[in-house]
């Protein structure tokens, strides 16, 4: 029994050490002067297009079709119950 707790202490101690040097390993890459510039036009340019596109279509409600008004009945006569 104490070999079993022993091994389970010793792994649980291995894969903490391995996640650790893992989240150490994972840098991010340091980006260019360049590619700074780069990414810093273009939201500017998707900023600006969104600000630009975002107008209200007029609606013009006289012309807009009707929906056909349901007819519940059919529906009441199928079934007893009242579904809500």
């Amino acid at each position: 029994m104490n070999k079993l707790i022993a091994t389970i202490v010793a792994s649980t101690f291995a894969l903490g050490s391995v996640s650790g040097f893992a989240a150490d390993a994972a840098k991010k890459e340091q980006l260019t002067q360049e590619q700074r510039a780069d990414m810093r036009n273009r939201a500017d340019q998707l900023t600006k297009e969104r600000t630009a596109g975002s107008t209200q279509a007029k609606k013009n409600l006289q012309n807009a079709p009707k929906a056909a008004v349901h007819d519940t009945r059919k529906a009441n006569k199928a079934s007893p119950q009242n579904v809500k």
